[in-house]
């Protein structure tokens, strides 16, 4: 019936600052973007995609407790760079499959990179 996960929406505050966060820090490409919805698709490479989507004028704004989990071949270079360019990093975790790190976007919203291990 379903074949995967076709996007993950985040609900943030600001469409444009999201934008520009996304594609700086973490290097994604914005595909489409629609300025009547205030939503727009950043993808990373490999296909994954995530929408961003802004919060109606008025409506109250809630950080998500669902988030996204980034691939990444290196956790602690990723974590190194994000800490260089000022994004609030916790510590690297390391469990017998797997390094991995949270962090947040300008909004709050959680975000986890993980980078599975062959532990041969």
């Amino acid at each position: 019936m379903f074949t995967g996960i076709d996007t993950i929406i985040i609900r943030v505050r600001d469409i444009a600052a999201s934008q520009a966060w996304y594609t700086q820090q973490l290097r994604a490409e914005v595909v489409y973007d629609d300025d009547e919805q205030r939503l727009a698709v950043i993808e990373f490479p490999g296909g994954s995609t995530l929408t961003l989507w802004q919060v109606d004028d008025g409506a109250e704004f809630t950080v998500s407790s669902t988030y996204p989990i980034l691939a990444t071949p290196d956790a602690a270079a990723a974590h190194a760079a994000l800490s260089a360019n000022g994004v609030r990093v916790e510590a690297l975790q390391e469990t017998p499959g797997v390094i991995y790190f949270r962090f947040a976007d300008p909004d709050g919203n959680p975000l986890e990179a993980c980078q599975v291990r062959d532990d041969d």
